[in-house]
């Protein structure tokens, strides 16, 4: 039975496994896909300028760096297990996760429990309109693109938060046409990347939504939008879509562990303690007031976790940091 295990192996759940090995707890990390969170998921090639020491790192390169450390920590990391279950037992916990690939069913006893799932809870938001359906990776992607795609087309993005505006700066800097498309009346994004959009001088149609996708035999063709107030719809020629729209969250399972939830998020006090007694959560996942959603953030956030399960766990009669193992 570990002391602590950790479900999510983003950078809020390796920096929560990585404190906990600093109190020698014993801890498992489980993740349902490959280790590193969001930063290899979603972003892999897109580089991080809001992580103190780095001007600029990609974030696989990132992640790499929260892996090996924690692996120097001997913090135990185990991909490819989707959690299915989590129950309560006299001791503690039981984790009930199966694997991807082979369907095998594994189960991990803990004394207690840190929920950092952040991105593997979340699902891409689809626009949801006639020619969506159906496109391969080659024509759209939810998620950041990859410069070897769109090298040289016309790209659509549609987005204008920080997603959406750092999409089209790498589809610019890989040699793209890029235009994007806004539904609401400004960019939502960091100014330090709105600043950036404007001095690539991007096009962009603000107030506008998209209605369809023209389609030819699974290539893109065009985008067709609507601008408020615009008589006529926009016919915005395409070969590749890039859609970053934010993303639905899936809390069905947290509920059955009887977690409290704050709209799609998990609620969580100052010590990162869920509504469960020996359950913790942090990262992307979890809402608390004055809460923001930050890679630094979610590693503090780690941190916190970490030293309340030592606190749930291990019962000291003071916590001191003087006590981390160096």
């Amino acid at each position: 039975m570990h002391e602590v295990l950790i479900i999510g192996g983003g950078p809020a759940g390796l920096t929560a496994g990585m404190y906990c090995r600093m109190r020698k707890m014993t801890v498992l990390v489980v993740d349902a896909g490959r280790v590193g969170g969001q930063l290899v998921s979603l972003y892999g090639d897109k580089p991080v300028h809001d992580w103190p020491g780095y001007h600029r790192i990609i974030a696989n390169e990132l992640a790499s760096h929260f892996v090996r450390h924690a692996e120097e920590l001997e913090v135990e990391i185990v991909g490819n297990r989707k959690v299915m279950d989590l129950a309560r037992r006299d001791e503690g916990f039981e984790l009930v996760a199966q694997d991807v690939v082979t369907r095998e069913e594994h189960r991990y006893p803990a004394q207690s429990v840190i929920v950092a799932i952040g991105g593997g809870s979340f699902e891409p938001r689809k626009l949801k309109v006639p020619g969506e359906d159906g496109l391969t990776e080659d024509a759209l992607t939810y998620r950041m693109p990859d410069r070897s795609r769109v090298a040289g087309k016309r790209v659509v993005v549609v987005g204008g938060g920080d997603s959406g505006l750092e999409s089209a700066q790498a589809a610019h800097e890989a040699g793209a046409k890029v235009t994007l498309i806004q539904v609401l009346e400004r960019f939502t994004g960091m100014e330090s990347n709105i600043d950036l959009v404007n001095q690539m001088e991007i096009p962009r149609h603000f107030n506008t939504r998209v209605r369809a996708i023209e389609v030819d035999d699974g290539s893109i063709r065009a985008v067709m939008a609507q601008t408020k107030g615009a008589p006529e719809p926009l016919r915005l020629e395409c070969d590749y879509l890039v859609v970053n729209i934010g993303a639905a969250v899936n809390l069905d399972a947290v509920k059955r562990w009887g977690i409290e939830v704050e709209g799609n998020l998990i609620k969580v006090d100052g010590h990162m303690r869920t509504s469960v007694e020996g359950i913790f959560a942090c990262g992307d996942i979890v809402t608390y007031e004055g809460k923001y959603k930050l890679l630094l953030t979610a590693s503090s956030e780690g941190c916190v976790a970490a030293n309340s399960a030592y606190l749930f766990v291990r019962k000291p009669q003071r916590l001191t940091m003087g006590e981390l193992y160096t």
